[in-house]
């Protein structure tokens, strides 16, 4: 297991979980369960820790001396942004009216999420505490209020006036993924020759020729002429995000939710086919809901063809009123679903 990826994850009263422990996850983890159950609000404590991790660790500090000099008003005021891309994408994702009025704020309770015992965001009071497991204890970092975000010097340049906030993490996709995130990051493609891979997956998933940015609008050559991303339906379109998050996040680890909507089921093979195929070119850890019957299928049959041991099923379900999991390995996974029991929660 790459020492990038997430083994093990305590969520203490993030959203709907109350207590809840998991470990054991592989590089591609499908997660299954019934609705309302956890399976997005888990995606979300791991985005928002293993990113908060990973700014840590970009600072310069941390690869010198551990973060003894780290610059705890930046690193806060970095933290402070993943929780309000949290919140934006879960309101996007249900459709709400988006950043309607200027001192919108951050709506969360208290919580304490921990990875691989390693880092930890502890949230009480409106106040933030990152801690870092540094050999012999915890390590804290500072705390932060978060009211005082937008009094930061870095507020202005995320924030225009009636306008949702311009973020930058590109990790989590969602069903109403911001097409602006996209566009930058077929041009980083570009720049970084990586964009032929991603024609080529969408060959074998739609017969595309070819995926531009013209005239400041993403553009899709089919039959020899390019037409705008914007007339083609939603599957091609999640296909896409899917791709440039996956491509773009070389050594990190990506979420997709609801990775098969809009997406006909006699193409998942070819999408589980390009995941599992890219994400272990790339050494990237994959989290992806779905309530599917057919595409816990389709990707257990890929994962099977490829051989990849390192596809794993976390199912999801409630018990006492308890949110639990049952993380099955490769071989696990192959043995439940080729003998037809339920792994789609309880």
């Amino acid at each position: 297991m790459s020492k990038h990826f997430i083994e093990k994850i305590e969520i203490k009263k993030f959203k709907c979980f109350k207590d809840f422990e998991a470990e054991g996850f592989s590089r591609v983890n499908l997660i299954t369960g019934k609705n309302n159950v956890g399976k997005t609000a888990f995606m979300e404590a791991c985005f928002l820790l293993s990113n908060s991790f990973n700014i840590f660790k970009s600072h310069d500090s941390y690869r010198n001396n551990m973060g003894a000099q780290l610059d705890r008003d930046w690193f806060h005021f970095e933290i402070v942004k993943l929780m309000l891309e949290v919140q934006q994408n879960r309101e996007n994702h249900t459709f709400f009216v988006q950043w309607l009025k200027e001192e919108s704020g951050l709506n969360f309770d208290d919580f304490k999420i921990t990875i691989n015992e390693k880092f930890r965001l502890d949230f009480n009071a409106r106040i933030i505490l990152p801690e870092h497991y540094n050999v012999r204890a915890w390590s804290n970092w500072g705390s932060y209020f978060i009211d005082n975000f937008r009094r930061h010097k870095g507020y202005g340049k995320i924030y225009i006036k009636n306008k949702p906030p311009a973020l930058n993490n590109h990790t989590f996709v969602s069903i109403c993924n911001d097409s602006k995130k996209i566009h930058k990051l077929i041009g980083d493609l570009k720049i970084n020759n990586n964009v032929d891979t991603l024609n080529n997956s969408l060959k074998k998933m739609f017969d595309c020729q070819e995926i531009d940015v013209i005239n400041d609008e993403i553009m899709l050559k089919v039959q020899g002429n390019f037409t705008r991303l914007s007339n083609f339906g939603d599957g091609i379109r999640h296909c896409i995000n899917i791709f440039v998050i996956l491509l773009s996040n070389k050594n990190d680890t990506i979420y997709l939710d609801e990775i098969d909507n809009g997406i006909h089921y006699l193409k998942l093979d070819k999408l589980w086919e390009v995941i599992l195929q890219t994400s272990k070119e790339l050494n990237v850890q994959v989290f992806a809901t779905t309530h599917s019957k057919e595409c816990i299928e389709s990707y257990v049959r890929v994962a099977k063809k490829l051989e990849d041991t390192e596809a794993g099923l976390i199912e999801f379900g409630k018990k006492d009123d308890q949110i639990q999991s049952i993380v099955l390995d490769y071989n696990e996974m192959i043995s439940e679903v080729d003998s037809g029991m339920e792994v789609r929660g309880w």
